[in-house]
């Protein structure tokens, strides 16, 4: 189920952040469930808008909640992962 909830985290943030910010690679770091239904961290290398001409990247780190069902509930960008995940859905 694990690796369920990863492959629909990085499909999903293939497919939404692609175009936006060149992603060079979606790590899933954690997957946790829930009383609703799974949450998942992930890191992702995204291309540095600013140096188009160069290979630089920046780490982003994306929270993603998901339903019993494995349906995206909600996701966000946040800049400290573990703060976030700590103010999750665990323990709820």
């Amino acid at each position: 189920m694990i690796s369920d909830v990863s492959d629909k985290v990085k499909k999903f943030l293939e497919e939404n952040l692609e175009a936006e910010r060149r992603t060079e690679g979606i790590r899933i770091v954690s997957v946790g469930r829930t009383n609703s239904g799974w949450v998942a961290e992930a890191e992702v290398a995204a291309k540095n808008l600013l140096l188009p001409e160069y290979r630089v990247f920046e780490k982003e780190h994306y929270v993603v909640k998901l339903d019993a069902n494995l349906e995206i509930a909600s996701y966000k960008r946040v800049k400290n992962s573990e703060e976030e995940l700590e103010s999750s859905e665990y323990g709820s």
